[in-house]
């Protein structure tokens, strides 16, 4: 059984005799996929932001954190107090011990957590202990106070790293919500954009069915479909918008999971079309019908409305146009 794609699924919906006169046809809207390659740049570029700034924003953390840590230490240098250093060994052990309770956990398999998790945390729990530890020792040795006033200086410096980190995630910010407003996306993690080159087809082996979406969002643990449309915006989104975007619903069930509903874009207006059995019946009903088309060959015209013929690019080649 061969495959039927989401764009032709979207042809028959239109007009079962456009889609047949369409299949030997190899002209492309130069337009149409002018426009869809900017959207997927822009999409990309909005990508590349959202990475970005959790890079910024992970920097800020770490150079901040040291900047803390570095400033205890030439404080400690400056100081020489027992009672602290016999809390911050404290402290080590402690964190030693919790680290050890974990690890004993984990051999055990008593722990629901992801092996990655489990490793962050144990490297973030040997990273406190060892900074205790060094605290520990500090505050019981003599004042120095020249490293005490280097590490001061250092603390300065990567809170200066930490300050211009932060600037670059405040200027990635402003420049992913002007993207993000650009372009009407719903808040998520583009995790697909239609490419030819890159992006993977998606396909459904129960049903044969195969597309590429426009654009893939995964907001919370929903995986959202979005189509864009580059033409006229219509009063409201056409049922052969509706057919396609469903075909990549499917597809995107199949391939990520269930998604509670898909999104139609025309210019600067967005439906939400919601995903149900009902809708996925109606879809597989025409793809029932498109594989019949294939095998008789027999296909006709199903509407009787002048402004659809006019409107469809191969009228002047189609033996039952109204106009």
């Amino acid at each position: 059984m061969d495959y039927i794609s989401a764009g032709d699924i979207e042809k028959y919906s239109y007009c079962p005799l456009s889609w047949w006169l369409s299949r030997e046809e190899k002209d492309m809207d130069v337009e149409g996929v002018r426009k869809h390659r900017e959207i997927g740049e822009k999409a990309e570029e909005l990508r590349e932001e959202k990475k970005k700034i959790k890079t910024f924003e992970s920097m800020i953390m770490y150079y901040s954190l040291a900047a803390t840590v570095v400033a205890i230490l030439g404080i400690a240098f400056f100081y020489t107090i027992v009672l602290l250093g016999k809390i911050f060994i404290s402290l080590s052990i402690f964190w030693i011990i919790v680290a050890l309770y974990l690890l004993w956990r984990s051999e055990r398999g008593t722990l629901t957590w992801g092996t990655g998790k489990i490793k962050r945390i144990m490297i973030i729990l040997a990273v406190a202990a060892t900074v205790f530890s060094v605290l520990a020792v500090t505050f019981v040795l003599p004042p120095n106070y020249i490293l005490g006033y280097l590490l001061e200086i250092s603390s300065l410096l990567w809170l200066i790293f930490a300050s211009y980190f932060l600037f670059l995630a405040l200027r990635g910010e402003i420049r992913y919500n002007s993207l993000k407003k650009e372009l009407m996306l719903p808040d998520g993690e583009i995790i697909y954009i239609d490419d030819l080159k890159e992006a993977p087809l998606l396909k459904s082996e129960k049903y044969k069915i195969w597309g590429r979406p426009d654009l893939l969002i995964k907001a919370g643990k929903d995986y959202i479909p979005i189509e864009l449309k580059t033409g006229r915006v219509p009063r409201g989104p056409l049922f052969s918008h509706i057919m396609q975007l469903t075909a990549y619903m499917l597809l995107t069930e199949e391939n990520y999971g269930t998604p509670p509903y898909g999104l139609l874009k025309y210019g600067d207006v967005v439906y939400r079309i919601d995903y149900d059995e009902d809708l996925k019946a109606l879809l597989l009903k025409k793809v029932e019908e498109m594989r019949k088309t294939l095998e008789t060959g027999e296909v006709h015209r199903n509407h009787k409305r002048v402004g659809k013929c006019l409107h469809c690019s191969r009228r002047d080649i189609c033996p039952e146009r109204l106009a």
